[in-house]
């Protein structure tokens, strides 16, 4: 089960726990809805809780960046699963593979694929910037791949 979260820094005054607290809870709400187990750091939440916390801003970018996909089709969602994993790797092939317990050349497909249908690029440095955009995409990812089809 998904124990919390902890923060590292020097005690807070009595007056500033109850934020505190609050943003725990919400990173507790977004670590369990994530199924995320074992302690966190509080800070290493914040995307995660933010996004969860942001559901019609998840749907309006899943909607732009995700429309060449269909939710009811098994194949699409394995794609999508692939291209938040290869996020989640720092766009790297090998380790995209073992987390997804597949070979390399399937991820490097599966990716192909996700761009084919997407009409964009996962990751395009040349683009300007890629931490804002692959924040977008992580975050249509999670919330096309957690909402059910119709």
């Amino acid at each position: 089960s998904w124990r919390g979260c902890r923060r590292r820094s020097r005690p807070d005054r009595p007056g500033a726990v109850a934020p505190l607290y609050d943003l725990g809870r919400r990173a507790l709400r977004a670590g369990t809805a994530a199924g995320l187990a074992g302690l966190r750091e509080l800070a290493g939440l914040a995307l995660l809780a933010v996004t969860e916390a942001e559901p019609d801003l998840g749907a309006l970018l899943a909607g732009g960046l995700l429309g060449g996909l269909d939710r009811d089709d098994p194949f699409h969602r394995e794609l999508a699963a692939t291209a938040l994993a290869y996020l989640d790797h720092g766009g790297r092939i090998e380790p995209t593979a073992a987390a997804l317990h597949v070979h390399g050349n399937t991820v490097k497909y599966r990716v192909r694929r996700f761009q084919e249908l997407t009409g964009r690029a996962l990751l395009d440095p040349s683009g300007g910037t890629a931490v804002e955009r692959t924040a977008h995409w992580w975050w249509a990812l999670r919330h096309w791949l957690a909402a059910p089809g119709t």
